[in-house]
């Protein structure tokens, strides 16, 4: 909260109005803050950093390596030498990487540089990089 810099407030969600804003994409949730001292006023706004937690393992892939065109979003695998597109949809984002939900193994060579340029069946030498 901005009248509290450096301060940390932990509060259960109370209610989430499930009005979604599409430009945004955002919505009002309503979190019950124990304000025994009277600091906190009523409806301030606040900064809330949002744990999730997926009840199942999920790829992150560098936010670069995911491509969209005119009729999908996907990421290129390499597999015996040759590309390949795998339709994804994309999750959260977590600094440099995004989370990607689609038909991935762990082990998928990956390209780091997604492009439609690169057409599924292309020859090419991966390199490395971790």
């Amino acid at each position: 909260m901005p009248e509290f810099p450096g301060q940390t407030f932990h509060a259960p969600v109370a209610g989430v109005s499930n009005d979604l804003d599409l430009k945004t994409r955002t919505m009002p949730v309503a979190l019950e803050v124990r304000n025994a001292d009277e600091r906190l006023r009523p409806c301030s706004f606040a900064t809330v950093q949002w744990p999730v937690q997926r009840s199942y393992p999920t790829p992150f892939v560098p936010s670069t390596a995911a491509a969209t065109d005119l009729q999908r979003t996907f990421v290129v695998r390499v597999s015996s030498g040759k590309t390949e597109w795998v339709d994804v949809k994309t999750g959260v984002r977590d600094g440099d990487l995004i989370e990607v939900f689609g038909d991935l193994r762990a082990g998928d060579q990956i390209v780091t540089r997604g492009t439609d340029e690169l057409k599924p069946g292309t020859t090419v030498q991966p390199k490395l990089s971790y």
